[in-house]
């Protein structure tokens, strides 16, 4: 989500969301948040969906 989206969704401003995103990154030394998402699933700080196997 964009940082306006996350703003709108949590009703505070758009700064505000901007220096909340940058904070995370910076706390967790991630460098983008791709980065970020990797280290809060490496910490289990985010839980992932579980895989399904196809029928094929």
């Amino acid at each position: 989500m964009s940082d306006k989206e996350i703003a709108r969704v949590l009703g505070i401003s758009d700064q505000t969301a901007r220096t909340h995103r940058a904070r995370l990154l910076q706390k967790a030394g991630a460098g983008n948040v791709c980065a970020l998402l990797f280290v809060c699933a490496q910490q289990g700080w985010l839980e992932l969906p579980q895989h399904q196997a196809c029928d094929a």
